[in-house]
Formats: structure tokens, sequence, C-alpha cells
């Protein structure tokens, strides 16, 4: 039983392996991620992929993705070609596949090739004796400033969601997790307000303010105060939601 919705042309010789993948997912492949979503790795000849399974959407949101909008996978595989069509890096979309069961999602899967890379952003934030880690902030600044140059608003734009690997003698920053983003030309708030989820202390908030100042000719200070601002906003929501579905669970 085919299970893909849509395939990447130059990844189609590759369709009945890669969807027997998907069938077998929860028998076979290497386990790399077991959270909310699981993520594994397959081979398949001469090129490694990643699957990630997402987690059964409950019953509102399996008529929502069913009648209304797109699943995770479709948007994930559809955001991915966006991005590379305005060369923001992103593992190379291969396929999604959804599982409908009663006429509702019951399962759906976003397939891409595997990357090895380096290290993600959280790694880079939180070593500070990292060769060459004010130069690879500095670059994430910039890599976040063509993102909104772009008019990409990446809404999971967290520390582990921006990886890095060492090509060319240069790095280069890729994207994933990719199912959350608005496409919508972007003012200076809300470019600013998109640092919010990096949970950055003060003093790596100044680092990035300083070179996001360069860029854009934004005081420095200003740039500071109001990330500082929305990053507290952002904890702050997030600590009340926390507790709330807490009190709920008792």
């Amino acid at each position: 039983m085919n299970k893909i919705s849509s395939i990447s042309d130059k990844y189609f010789s590759f369709q009945e392996k890669i969807n027997n993948c998907i069938i077998n997912f929860n028998l076979k492949g290497k386990l790399i991620k077991d959270s909310r979503n699981t993520i594994k790795t397959f081979d398949i000849d001469e090129i490694k992929i990643n699957i990630k399974k997402f987690k059964t959407p409950n019953i509102l949101n399996q008529i929502a993705y069913s009648f209304f909008r797109s699943s995770k996978a479709n948007r994930s595989f559809s955001y991915a070609n966006r991005l590379l069509s305005v060369n923001i890096l992103t593992p190379d979309p291969i396929c999604y596949a959804e599982d409908f069961k009663y006429l509702l999602i019951n399962e759906c899967f976003y397939v891409s090739k595997h990357i090895d890379y380096d290290f993600d952003m959280k790694y880079i934030f939180e070593n500070k004796e990292l060769y060459q880690r004010d130069e690879l902030i500095k670059k994430f600044v910039i890599f976040t400033h063509n993102l909104h140059e772009s008019g990409i608003m990446f809404l999971d734009h967290s520390t582990s969601n921006t990886i890095i690997k060492k090509m060319d003698n240069d790095y280069k920053f890729f994207l994933i997790d990719l199912n959350r983003m608005k496409f919508k030309k972007m003012n200076s708030e809300d470019r600013l307000k998109n640092f919010r989820r990096l949970n950055l202390d003060d003093d790596l908030i100044k680092t990035v303010s300083i070179y996001y100042s360069e860029i854009t000719r934004i005081d420095k200070n200003i740039i500071f105060e109001k990330i500082k601002k929305y990053s507290k906003d952002f904890q702050d929501k997030r600590a009340k939601r926390k507790k709330i579905k807490q009190f709920f669970k008792l």
C-alpha cells in the first residue's frame, strides 16, 4: 500500500523503498529521537534518510488536518521547498506521507535527507570556550536576519532548531522542525520578537544585540531591551501554561 502523498522528483526512483520504510517504521530504523514526535534514520542504497513520525493528533486536529488545513507533514515538506527556493538551507525534503482511518488523518510522516551536522545553536550558546563561538553567533544572527528579509517568520525559532555543518571551509546553517511558519513582510517588532524562544541570558542577548545592530543600524541598547522583554514575556507565559496543565493533571 502506497502511503506517500508527494515526493520530490529527484527521489522518485526511491519511492518504493521509502514507502516500505514508512510502512515498517515501528519495527525498523535507528531511533534518534523519541518524545512528542519520533524520528528514525534509514539507509536506502547510497543515501541515509530521516523519517519523522508526528504524534497522532487529537480528534479536533484530525478533523482540521483532514478537511480544513494541511497536516504537519504536508507543511514541513512544503515549507522546506519554499525555504530552499529563497536559498535558506534545510535538510533536503524527500516526501511526506499521510495515513487515514475512517476518513480522518491518523498518522503522518515527513522524510528528509539525513545530515551529519557538527552542532546546533544550543551547543554553541552554552559552550563559552568553543572555538569560533562569537563568529558562529554572528553568523546565526545574519542567518536570522536573512530569514526575516525573505519574509519568513519561523515560529519555532529555538536554539535546537538551527543545526550547523562545516562545509567547504565555512559553516552552513540549516533549519529543522519546519511545520510552524508564517510568510509575510516583517517590521522591526516582528523581527525582534522572533528571538524570544532562544531563552538567552543577558550576556548573550547583549552579544546578539551588537551583531544585529551592525546589520540593521538600530541602536544596540534598544535591541537588547526589546529582546529581553519579549523573551521574559514568552517564558512567563510558558510557565503559566505549564502550571495550568499540571493543575488539570491532578
